[in-house]
């Protein structure tokens, strides 16, 4: 069963098949030639082969008569898979007969053990060799520029995520992506945020809560649609600002009464996060022998 990985990438190119020419060029170096039109088109593979054999999205670059001058198959792969080696070569060489064009797998892998896996060069042969050109944690530009996110929202979402997993991720491009949100219709710039939050890491995800409560015209459409997590996080951030204050008190209190506080009592006190225990920590912090009684 496909995961939501998987589902999200393949939505993006269904929703935008621009996005498969930017890969193309940003992530995989190649220059498609002039074409008038990019198109999601549904060429059935089976009909020159088994049926086992379906890709899951292909993209066709027309001229202004309809031509098709350059076909892309986008594969978007979760895991190991050896049928696959045998299965991308019949999905290239079948388009390619099909169309009689030039034609480039394209496979998003949001692991990058599956990615490099994925890239390693098919050989058909003694006459042969299919090299799929994969985009992968660390192979894709951070997109950083609000109008180039704008110009391509999916390739930002895309390019957020899969750096998130290789490094921390710069509140500009947290910035540019939500720009590029706020250019989509509101379904579908809700299911991409909703995506983005559920799987950036905690580090990017404190990025984004900044940005969110911003007041920041730039970000008001996303502020609007995140806003029931934008209420999470104000709550959340409401209580663990009282309980900093109470375990600052804790501490106050305790030092002020000459008490010794070992580091590890200092990090209990300061990582809890329950206001009713703090509360009763404060209390007996104006009565204990020492520091370690507050827990008892």
């Amino acid at each position: 069963m496909p995961g939501i990985d998987h589902e999200m990438s393949i939505e993006f190119i269904r929703n935008n098949p621009m996005t498969a020419v930017e890969l193309l060029r940003d992530a995989a170096g190649i220059q498609p030639p002039p074409f008038a039109t990019a198109a999601l088109e549904a060429l059935d593979f089976t009909q020159v082969a088994p049926v086992e054999f379906r890709a899951d999205s292909v993209v066709v670059l027309r001229n202004q008569k309809g031509e098709a001058r350059f076909a892309t198959i986008v594969e978007a792969q979760e895991n190991y898979d050896t049928g696959k080696r045998y299965s991308w070569p019949v999905y290239v060489t079948a388009l390619r007969a099909r169309l009689k064009c030039a034609t480039a797998l394209v496979v998003i892998c949001h692991d990058a053990a599956v990615g490099r896996w994925s890239e390693q060069p098919i050989t058909l042969g003694p006459s042969g060799i299919i090299t799929p050109l994969v985009i992968h944690p660390g192979r894709i530009p951070l997109i950083t520029d609000p109008d180039r996110a704008r110009a391509s929202p999916e390739l930002a979402v895309l390019s957020t995520i899969l750096n998130a997993k290789t490094s921390e991720i710069e509140p500009a491009a947290l910035q540019a992506m939500l720009a590029g949100l706020n250019t989509l219709e509101a379904e579908q710039a809700e299911l991409y945020l909703h995506y983005v939050l559920d799987k950036l890491p905690d580090v990017a995800q404190k990025h984004m809560k900044e940005l969110m409560t911003m007041n920041n015209d730039l970000l008001k459409r996303a502020k609007d649609l995140a806003r029931p997590y934008v209420t999470d996080w104000i709550d959340q951030g409401r209580q663990e600002g009282l309980a900093e204050g109470e375990a600052k008190a804790i501490l106050t209190v305790l030092d002020a009464r000459g008490m010794e506080i070992s580091p590890e009592t200092r990090d209990r006190i300061t990582r809890c996060n329950d206001l009713d225990l703090l509360t009763t920590w404060v209390r007996r912090a104006a009565t204990v022998n020492s520091a370690d009684e507050i827990f008892t």
